[in-house]
Parts: C-alpha cells; sequence; structure tokens
C-alpha cells in the first residue's frame, strides 16, 4: 500500500474491505481491530444492522474471525448453516443477511501479533479460494498489518504526546 503512512485510517480500512472484496468475488464484508483480547467492528460493507450489533465485539471462539484471529490463520468456512465453528446466535446473524460462506484473514504485525481480522461474507457456500487468492491475502493481511502497526507507533503515540503535552502546560498556568 505505497502511500498508505498519508491516508486517514478509516481510508486504509475501507481500502483493506475493498481490496478482500475483490480477491475474493464477493459484495459483503467487514474489518474488525484487535483490541484488549477482542475484535472490534470497524468498517463493514454489504452487511445488515443486525450483523453489525451482534458482531460489533467478538471475543470468544464461536465465529470464523475469532478462530482465524486466535490460530493466526485465514480460516475458510465453507458453509455456515453447517459448519461447527459457530454456535447457534453467531450462526444465526450469519445466515440472515444472507451469508453462507465466510473467510476470515489476520492483519498480522511482522511478529506475527493479530492487529485486527478482514472477512468476506458470501453468498452461496464456499467451496474454497485458490492458491492465488490465498497468497494475494496473505500479502494484503501482511501490509495492512504493517500499516496498522506503524499507525499505532507513529500517529496515535504523537498524538497522545501532543496532549500530554498541552495537559502539563494547562495546569503549568
Amino acid at each position: 500500500m505505497e502511500g498508505a503512512e498519508r491516508r486517514h485510517h478509516g481510508a486504509v480500512l475501507r481500502a483493506a474491505i475493498r481490496r478482500m472484496l475483490h480477491i475474493t468475488d464477493t459484495g459483503m464484508g467487514n474489518v474488525q481491530l484487535a483490541e484488549n483480547g477482542l475484535l472490534r467492528l470497524e468498517k463493514h460493507t454489504g452487511l445488515n444492522q443486525e450483523f453489525t450489533d451482534f458482531f460489533a465485539f467478538v471475543q470468544d471462539s464461536t465465529t470464523a474471525c475469532a478462530q482465524a484471529a486466535q490460530e493466526r490463520r485465514q480460516v475458510t468456512v465453507k458453509d455456515a448453516a453447517v459448519a461447527d465453528v459457530f454456535d447457534d446466535d453467531s450462526r444465526h446473524a450469519i445466515l440472515q443477511t444472507g451469508a453462507r460462506g465466510v473467510h476470515s484473514l489476520p492483519l498480522t504485525s511482522p511478529s506475527g501479533a493479530v492487529l485486527g481480522m478482514v472477512s468476506s461474507h458470501h453468498e452461496r457456500p464456499l467451496p474454497g479460494l485458490s492458491q492465488a487468492q490465498l497468497d494475494a491475502l496473505d500479502t494484503l493481511g501482511t501490509q495492512i498489518g504493517r500499516w496498522l502497526l506503524w499507525h499505532r507507533h507513529t500517529v496515535v503515540l504523537d498524538a497522545l504526546e501532543h496532549l500530554h503535552s498541552i495537559s502539563i502546560s494547562a495546569t503549568a498556568h
């Protein structure tokens, strides 16, 4: 993602979803950020309110995204209607969107830490992805993960340092 360092955080996450959906050839997807042991839904496309409310925060392992985060690898759910990874509530939340197949991709740092997740949702059962698709997604997960790490260690820390200096000067007066 050349030039991504100049982009707004939301624009990079929207680009991650668009690229994921292009590679997996679907119109539904979401991106989540890892925070304090859970995944927080950050952006989505093609998904309804019931889905986004249910998956606003994911912490247990009854979803493809949680499994992918826990195992630090891509996870394909061929058919959400029968897959063991989902409990009844998460299965319902996915199926009511019209999705059957799911593919989740961890966004990882160079050390392998999961910083987020991007998932595609497919109207039909997903027989699997080609090796070329999986390789393209690995590249995407690495690129976005590196950008997220850069963002956290520069932009966010710079903002916190700025707020700290403002608060110190305000208390000095």
